[in-house]
């Protein structure tokens, strides 16, 4: 394995893709490309009371933390880093960047949502798993366990 995408939004789920990624490409001894995307909706003008609102500019990966965050874990762990931050639909953007990197694994996070669930709200690591056309690994985050009752 030479090179990993990881996907990132800077949730705790995002962060758990970032660790697994990291932990799997210091043992592999593979680079990683850290992307965040986010929504082209996220930009809209919005007007308030009839007046245009005043354009927002595009994001920065040096501006974004969970990007930052995602390179000092690598950094960390001595693993050669990347990063990208784009803009668009996240599942089309994630599998488009590992395709044209010629990545070897897509990392994604995921809620746990459920079945149901994930129809209704739509879910990005179950869009990358069926259309990735690589390998991908869905990532979990670990959650505290319940306490058993008095």
């Amino acid at each position: 394995m030479r090179k990993i995408v990881i996907a990132t939004d800077g949730s705790p789920t995002g962060r758990a893709a970032v660790e697994a990624g990291v932990e799997l490409a210091a043992d592999e001894g593979a680079g990683i490309v850290v992307v965040h995307v986010v929504s082209i909706l996220d930009f809209a003008e919005h007007g308030n009371g009839g007046a245009p609102a005043r354009p927002q500019r595009l994001p920065r990966a040096e501006d974004d933390p969970a990007l930052q965050d995602a390179l000092a874990l690598a950094a960390a762990h001595g693993v050669e880093a990347t990063s990208e931050l784009l803009v668009g639909y996240p599942p089309k953007q994630i599998i488009r960047l590992a395709s044209e990197l010629g990545a070897d694994l897509i990392v994604v996070g995921s809620r746990g949502l459920g079945r149901l669930k994930g129809v209704f709200l739509g879910s990005t690591s179950r869009e990358v798993l069926a259309h990735a056309g690589r390998p991908v690994l869905v990532v979990q985050p670990v959650r505290a366990p319940v306490p058993a009752g008095d």
